[in-house]
Parts: C-alpha cells; sequence; structure tokens
C-alpha cells in the first residue's frame, strides 16, 4: 500500500511539474518531495523532543533537529523555486503515522520511542543520499545531497550515543 501511494504521489507530481521542471530526472524530482518531507518530519518530531523528551539529551538533539533540517528544508525550497518545482508542504505516509504516534508519548517512553526511530531513519537518509549522489546530473542537486549526506552521518553518530546512553 505504501508504495502504491508513493507511486500515485509521484505519478501526480511529476505530471503537474513536467514542463516547469523538464531539466530535471523523475528520479530527482522524487527525490526532491521525498527529502521535503522527510526535512519537514524531522523539524516537527524534533520540536516534539523539545517538548516531551525526559532527557535532557534527546531535548538537545531534537533542537539540533530543528535548526539543522530547518536550514536544510529553506535550501532545498529556494533549491526548487529556482528550478520551478512545487514541493509538498505537509508530512504525509509513515513519517505522519510516526508524529501520531510518538505524540502520545512522554518522558523515557518517548525518548526510547523518538531515538530508535531517528537512527534507524537516518541510516536510511544516509543511503538515499549516498545513491541521489550518484544518480543525478543535476549539479545544484548533487552539492545539496552532498551537504545533506553530512549532515545526516553527524546526526546518525549523534543518536547512536544517544541510544546507547538511555538504554
Amino acid at each position: 500500500m505504501k508504495a502504491f501511494v508513493g507511486l500515485m504521489m509521484l505519478a501526480g507530481f511529476t505530471a503537474a511539474h513536467a514542463g516547469a521542471a523538464a531539466d530535471l530526472s523523475k528520479s530527482d524530482l522524487k527525490y526532491m518531495n521525498e527529502s521535503a518531507q522527510g526535512l519537514m518530519s524531522e523539524v516537527k518530531l524534533g520540536a516534539l523532543a523539545e517538548q516531551r523528551a525526559g532527557d535532557e539529551g534527546v531535548k538537545n538533539y531534537g533542537r539540533q533537529m530543528v535548526a539543522d533540517h530547518g536550514k536544510d528544508l529553506k535550501e532545498l525550497q529556494a533549491l526548487a523555486a529556482q528550478k520551478k518545482v512545487k514541493l509538498p508542504d505537509t508530512v504525509s505516509g509513515e513519517q505522519g503515522r510516526e508524529a501520531a504516534r510518538l505524540e502520545k508519548l512522554s518522558g523515557k517512553d518517548f525518548d526510547r520511542e523518538y531515538v530508535k526511530y531517528e537512527a534507524k531513519d537516518h541510516k536510511d537518509d544516509i543511503k538515499e543520499q549516498k545513491e541521489e549522489m550518484k544518480k543525478t546530473s543535476d549539479p545544484d542537486l548533487k552539492r545539496f545531497a552532498g551537504k545533506e549526506l553530512e549532515t545526516v552521518t553527524r546526526h546518525k553518530q549523534a543518536v547512536d550515543a544517544l541510544q546507547a546512553s538511555i538504554k
């Protein structure tokens, strides 16, 4: 079901933007779309961590997510405007469900589940940034993916340390 929804979103997204972003591949458009949603999700979950976490380290990690991914989202939005690509403005799918699940937790329960999610998510993000850097022929997207790879690698190291400390 997740793949079907993703394909439907991508089909609508690419059809609506085929003329405006003709120089970008379908893969690049998909990357931009998913990156926007991922960055919005990180900002939302980071803010949630600031409010609900019991551990000060988890709260600080959440603040860092808001700062870093908020900045990255603005950069992606500027790049999208330059390339005449309309990005989504809401989080959907798995990320939206994860936010709804975490909103019900607080304290140690929140800490454990948030850090677990972040560790897996940033592992996946590292893989996605590497793939985009290999696939894209667009120098701007390659540069953005490279910067994102540095950011998510740093975040993965931080969340791994957090995960070890809160067990």
